[in-house]
C-alpha cells in the first residue's frame, strides 16, 4: 500500500522522537546526552576556571570591566567579576551563584571555588572517558571532602580572647586585603578595618552571637589619594546645614536625633478651607505656621536649658525643616541637618549616645548625645558633616578617597571582604595557615592516609579529589612567574620531611622557597576554607551525575493557535 505524504512524514518524525526519550514528551526540545552533558558541564567550568585563574593571590592580575554605557571597573576580586560578568552558560551561571555563596557568607575564597570546581570536573573527565561510572568518582569526592575536613579541624589555630591581638587581626585582614589591593593601599586599609570592626563588636561575643557589620559605616570622596583613606571614630554624614549662618564647626556639641517634621505638610486626604475674606485666610496662614513655630521654640527652650556657655547643640532630624525654622535656628546658633537618611540614624545613637525621638513634648537630658566636635565639609558640589571625638562608639565610618571612581569601587569592595574576614575570625575563635598550606597538607594526607585505607574503586575518586586541591598551589606559583611542578613537589618534599609530617608548609610568593605561613604573617579563616570544601565539592558532584542537559521548560505568555493545533 502506499502511504499518504502526511503519515509517512509522522511515521519519520516518531521514529526520532524515539531517539530521545525527551523528545517523546516534547519535540521542541533540545538535549544534550549522557558523555556529551560531561563535557558540556566541563567545559563551562573550565571557561570560567581560565578567566578567574589568573586573579588569584596577591601577585594575580587585574581584570577591566567595560559596562555598555562605558563604565570602567579594575577588579581582581571573583565575587565582583562574577556578579558584573553577563554569563548566559546554565553551568556557568550555576558555578558563579555557588563562589558568589561563599563571599556572602565568608567575604573571601570565590576564586578558589571556581578555581576547585573547575579542576574536579577535569579531573573527573579524565577518569570517565576511561571507562569509570561517575557515581563511583562522586563517592570517592565525598569521602575525601570528610576526610579534607578532618584535616581542617586538626590543622586550625584554636584562639582564645586573649590571644586575638591586633597583630594577628591586622595579619587576617592584610591577607584578605592583599589579594584584591595594591600592597601599598592594603596596608593602609588593614588598620581601618581592624579599628573598624573592634569598634563595633560587642563587649562579650557569645557562641550564637554575630558582629553586626551594618554599624560600619562605608563613606567614599573623590578627593586626594587612596592612600589618604582613613577611619574615624565616629560618623561622617553624606549632607550637611541647610542654611548659611549656622556654624560650620562646634566644640562639645550635644546632638539631638529626631524624626519631627519642622515644615508645612499637606493633609493625608483631600480637604478644602473655605474663607469669605482676607482675614480668614490669614488667620489659616497664622495657625499653620504657629504650629510648625511652636515646635522650634520647644526646641530652642530645650537647648537653652540644657547647653552651658562653652557648650553646643546640633539636631539631626530624618524629617524636614523649612527655611523659617531654620532661620530660627540659626539665630540660636544651632547646628541643624534635615532629612538624615534613616540608616544614619540608628548609627548617629550608637554612636554618639541618647536615643531618637518622635516629638518635642517629653524632651530630657538622657535623649541627647555627645560628640567632642561636629564640623562640615565641602567639595564642590558634595556636602559632608563629620562627627568626631565621640566618647564610646558603637559604630563608626571607613571614609574612603580616590582621584576616580572606579578607585573609589575598587577599595570599597576589597573593604567589605577584609570586615566580613576580620568578623569571621573573631567570631569562630579559629584560622588557618594560608599561602596554600592546607591544600597540600590535605592533598598529602589523601594520598598517604585515606587512599591506603580505601577500597575498591573509591581510591580513584580519592585520588582525583587530591590532584584537584593541588590547583590553589599551582595557581599561586604560576601568577607569581614560578615553574608550578618544581614549586609543587618542593612543597610536598617540605611537609612530609617535617618533624611531625603535619607541620603546614605554604609557598613564600616572593622568593618561591617553602616557609612556615605563621612566620609570613598569612592567615586564611577557618569559616573560609569549610565552606569552600563544602560548597565546591557539592557542586561539583551535582554537575558530575548530570546525565542530561535538557531544554524543555514551559513557555511563558498565552499559547499561540500552532501550539492549540499541534495538542489535538
Amino acid at each position: 500500500k502506499k502511504q499518504s505524504p502526511k503519515k509517512s512524514a509522522s511515521l519519520k518524525e516518531l521514529k526520532t522522537m524515539a531517539a530521545a526519550p525527551t523528545k517523546l514528551v516534547n519535540p521542541g526540545s533540545e538535549v544534550v546526552t549522557r558523555a556529551q552533558s560531561l563535557l558540556v558541564n566541563a567545559g563551562a567550568a573550565r571557561g570560567l576556571q581560565s578567566i578567574l585563574k589568573s586573579n588569584l593571590g596577591p601577585r594575580g592580575t587585574l581584570k577591566m570591566l567595560v559596562g555598555g554605557a562605558g563604565q570602567i571597573k579594575l577588579t581582581k576580586d571573583g565575587a565582583v567579576l562574577l556578579k558584573e560578568m553577563q554569563i548566559q552558560h546554565p553551568t556557568a551561571m550555576l558555578i558563579a551563584r555557588t563562589a558568589t555563596a561563599q563571599d556572602e557568607i565568608t567575604g573571601d575564597g570565590t576564586t578558589s571555588v571556581v578555581l576547585l570546581v573547575g579542576e574536579l570536573l577535569k579531573v573527573a573527565e579524565r577518569y570517565v572517558s576511561e571507562g569509570l561510572h561517575p557515581r563511583v568518582i562522586a563517592d570517592g569526592y565525598d569521602a575525601a571532602r570528610d576526610h579534607a575536613i578532618e584535616v581542617l579541624e586538626s590543622s586550625k589555630i584554636q584562639l582564645s580572647d586573649d590571644d586575638m591581638s591586633r597583630d594577628l587581626l591586622m595579619a587576617v585582614a592584610r591577607t584578605a586585603l592583599s589579594t584584591k589591593l595594591q600592597s601599598s593601599i592594603a596596608e593602609v586599609m588593614t588598620e581601618s578595618v581592624v579599628d573598624a570592626v573592634k569598634t563595633v563588636q560587642p563587649c562579650s561575643l557569645g557562641p550564637q552571637q554575630n558582629i553586626d557589620l551594618h554599624m560600619v559605616e562605608i563613606m567614599t570622596m573623590e578627593h586626594k589619594l587612596a592612600a589618604d583613606s582613613t577611619f574615624v571614630r565616629g560618623l561622617v554624614l553624606d549632607h550637611a546645614s541647610r542654611h548659611p549662618d549656622m556654624p560650620k564647626s562646634l566644640q562639645n556639641c550635644k546632638i539631638l536625633t529626631c524624626n519631627v517634621s519642622l515644615e508645612f505638610e499637606k493633609s493625608e486626604v483631600a480637604a478644602g478651607f473655605y474663607y469669605s475674606s482676607a482675614d480668614q485666610r490669614e488667620k489659616l496662614v497664622e495657625s499653620e505656621r504657629k504650629f510648625t513655630d511652636d515646635k522650634v521654640k520647644q526646641l530652642i527652650e530645650f537647648k537653652r536649658k540644657v547647653c552651658g556657655p562653652d557648650d553646643s547643640f546640633v539636631v539631626i532630624n530624618q524629617k524636614g525643616i523649612d527655611p523659617l525654622s531654620l532661620d530660627m535656628l540659626a539665630k540660636e546658633g544651632i547646628f541643624a541637618a534635615r532629612r538624615a537618611k534613616r540608616r544614619n540614624m540608628e548609627r548617629i545613637a550608637l554612636c554618639c549616645g541618647g536615643a531618637a525621638v518622635n516629638s518635642f513634648d517629653d524632651l530630657d537630658e538622657s535623649c541627647l548625645g555627645y560628640a567632642g566636635k561636629v564640623y562640615e565639609m565641602n567639595l564642590g558640589e558634595e556636602n559632608y558633616t563629620f562627627i568626631d571625638q565621640v566618647k564610646h562608639p558603637k559604630s563608626c565610618t571607613i571614609l574612603i578617597k580616590g582621584p576616580n571612581k572606579h578607585t573609589i569601587d575598587q577599595i570599597k569592595d576589597a573593604v567589605r571582604d577584609g570586615l566580613r574576614a576580620v568578623a569571621a575570625v573573631l567570631e569562630d575563635k579559629a584560622i588557618i595557615p594560608g599561602a596554600g598550606a592546607f591544600e597540600i597538607a590535605a592533598a598529602t594526607s589523601l594520598e598517604h592516609t585515606l587512599k591506603r585505607h580505601a577500597t575498591g574503586k573509591k581510591k580513584f575518586g580519592i585520588q582525583a579529589y587530591a590532584d584537584a586541591l593541588l590547583i590553589i598551589p599551582k595557581t599561586l606559583a604560576e601568577n607569581s612567574g614560578l615553574d608550578v611542578q618544581e614549586t609543587i613537589v618542593q612543597l610536598q618534599d617540605a611537609h612530609l620531611a617535617s618533624p611531625d609530617g603535619k607541620t603546614l608548609i605554604g609557598l613564600d610568593l616572593h622568593s618561591g622557597t617553602p616557609t612556615d605561613p605563621k612566620l609570613l604573617g598569612v592567615y586564611d579563616g577557618y569559616r573560609t576554607k569549610k565552606q569552600f570544601l563544602h560548597l565546591s565539592t557539592v557542586l561539583a558532584t551535582q554537575l558530575l551525575l548530570v546525565d542530561e542537559v535538557i531544554k524543555a521548560g514551559k513557555k511563558m505568555g498565552k499559547p499561540s493557535p500552532d501550539d492549540a493545533l499541534d495538542m489535538d
